[in-house]
């Protein structure tokens, strides 16, 4: 195929070069089970699947509790009934082999569930869809399953895989061989993309159908902030590719390279710099960088597909390998934050969120402090409240965690913190620092409350208005005079404009994403934190964002990563 231009859709941001690799998504139609042996082949059919689930469960093993739960929803689904039944008619009723039967059932239930019309709904039918290929070829090849297929480009790296739609669970397993993706199906918000972008691997989806017939090792480039992959691209495309490839690599390592240098301002100023973390694999990444603990570990990523409250022993199995990848480090835990855009099935049409949500469902929270009290033992864990809006939700809050610890015999209860994240919780800063160990600034709900704004709409509000940022130097204030420390753990704490004036009001710390935690480490060294004071009180008097990008970027020897 000469060289040939496809536009598709964003989904993962990023340049990649590398050969073409088409893994095998058909199973070959066989002949007519004979009756003796249907019995055995539903039995074989049903064991493919069982396979296909464990395989799923040590892959979400290794994974944040976010992306974890995406590839356990498919765990649940290999074990559903109504699949199960309908693999049963394929195999013993028609007499259809194993393989053919897995596939079309779970095709079958993909159709039902797209067909429903919901965007969210539409990505789980992908995710059936990639379940019955994955158990298919294990009841056809009795093989060790998707990864370890001998079709891919043995000891190739950097490989661009392409296919019609692919699975969360296959991206992870894959990561170490893939540059990127480029899908026909899929989208942004499909469960592989989230992968893929949690792992750092460009993707394209929504791609025309023809890129299917790219032949396995062809050269392709893809960029996946553009939407776009080049089949045989020109030697400029793809030394551009390489130089951005390279030049992640480099940042990478030159992160880890300075990792056990301290962010500490020229003029002394020290700042914790936490992450973070929903994955070993992301730990791993904000650790090398030099990341001194998880500053944010949001539990109720890991459920929200649950349909019922997490017992004790879900929220340890969740909880307890990211704290033992600290390895002594301190970790931030905060307690199911559902609600809004993080409700699961079971509470569909409830209001609340949060922390009132969990006083609200003293039994469902007790569960979950009994389990971090649990995984805590004799470790450095700071408990975090989301959504505290009066002192009285805190007292209320450790009343529970005392009689919890009461029940596992623990006498000594790890300090809780306290989310300050609506402009009455800013209002009330000094009544909640009283009862609080440390506070913890959430910006991205703050900015949206303070602003009347859709936090997941596209520049909709930002965090340096003089508004939110006046909320956030009260809390400051409120935190210093309890003498506890305040820490900042939205996205606000890795954007450029925002990290100076952050400095300038004098935050403890700050918990960013991991693949961050290098480049804020770097500003904190180059910041000059006086005259970063300066500039905050002078935001604090402006009217507008506006005002306050061009006054943080004018002052050039502040932040000299600004200069550019």
């Amino acid at each position: 195929m000469p060289e040939r231009t496809m536009q598709g859709d964003p989904a993962s941001p990023g340049a990649a070069v590398g050969r073409a690799w088409q893994q095998a998504q058909q199973i070959e139609v066989g002949e007519v089970v004979p009756a003796n042996e249907r019995e055995h082949e539903c039995e074989v059919a049903h064991a493919a699947l069982a396979d296909a689930a464990s395989a799923l469960g040590r892959v979400a093993a290794s994974l944040s509790p976010d992306e974890a739960a995406i590839i356990e929803a498919g765990v649940l689904m290999a074990e559903d009934p109504a699949l199960l039944s309908a693999v049963e008619v394929g195999t013993v009723t028609d007499g259809l082999p194993a393989g053919q039967a897995i596939i079309r059932a779970t095709g079958q239930l993909a159709e039902a569930i797209a067909g429903i019309g919901d965007e969210l709904l539409a990505a789980r039918a992908d995710d059936v869809r990639s379940l019955g290929r994955r158990a298919a070829r294990l009841a056809t090849t009795r093989g060790a399953g998707l990864p370890r297929d001998a079709g891919g480009p043995v000891g190739d790296r950097d490989c661009i895989l392409i296919a019609r739609d692919v699975g969360p669970a296959d991206v992870a397993e894959l990561a170490p061989r893939l540059a990127g993706i480029a899908l026909v199906g899929g989208g942004a918000t499909a469960h592989a993309a989230i992968v893929a972008r949690s792992l750092g691997i460009p993707m394209v989806t929504g791609l025309p159908g023809e890129i299917l017939e790219v032949a396995d090792r062809t050269r392709v480039s893809l960029d996946g902030a553009a939407g776009r992959v080049i089949v045989q691209p020109s030697a400029a495309d793809a030394r551009a590719a390489e130089d951005d490839m390279r030049g992640r690599r480099l940042a990478a390592e030159l992160a880890r390279s300075v990792r056990d240098q301290p962010a500490i301002t020229p003029d002394g100023r020290r700042i914790m710099v936490l992450a973070n973390v929903s994955s070993s694999a992301e730990l791993d990444v904000a650790l090398g960088a030099g990341a001194e603990g998880v500053g944010l570990l949001r539990t109720e990523l890991a459920f929200l597909d649950a349909t019922a409250w997490p017992s004790e022993r879900e929220h340890r199995a969740a909880l307890e390998p990211i704290l033992a990848g600290l390895q002594g480090r301190p970790a931030v835990v905060r307690v199911l934050d559902f609600g809004a855009d993080k409700t699961p099935p079971f509470l569909q049409g409830v209001s609340e969120r949060g922390l009132k949500l969990l006083l609200a469902n003293p039994e469902a929270f007790t569960e979950q402090l009994q389990a971090i009290l649990l995984g805590a033992r004799a470790k450095d864990v700071r408990i975090l409240l989301p959504m505290v809006d009066h002192p009285e939700e805190v007292v209320a809050a450790g009343a529970l965690m005392r009689l919890a610890a009461d029940a596992l015999g623990i006498e000594a209860l790890p300090p809780i913190g306290s989310m300050i994240e609506t402009p009455r919780a800013a209002e009330n800063a000094s009544l909640i620092a009283e009862h609080s160990a440390f506070l913890s600034i959430g910006t991205n709900d703050l900015t949206a409350a303070t602003l009347g704004a859709d936090r997941f709409a596209a520049n909709a509000a930002r965090v340096y208005d003089p508004r939110v940022l006046r909320s956030i130097a009260r809390s400051v204030v409120a935190a210093h005079d309890a003498g506890i420390a305040l820490e900042v753990c939205g996205e606000a704490a890795s954007d450029t404009v925002m990290l100076p004036l952050l400095v300038g009001l004098g935050v403890d710390e700050v918990s960013v994403g991991a693949a961050r935690v290098g480049e804020v480490r770097s500003w904190i060294r180059r910041l000059n934190a006086e005259q970063a004071e300066g500039l905050a009180r002078s935001a604090l008097a402006l009217d507008t964002a506006d005002e306050v990008a061009r006054a943080v970027r004018s002052m050039r020897n502040v932040v000299p990563a600004l200069s550019a």
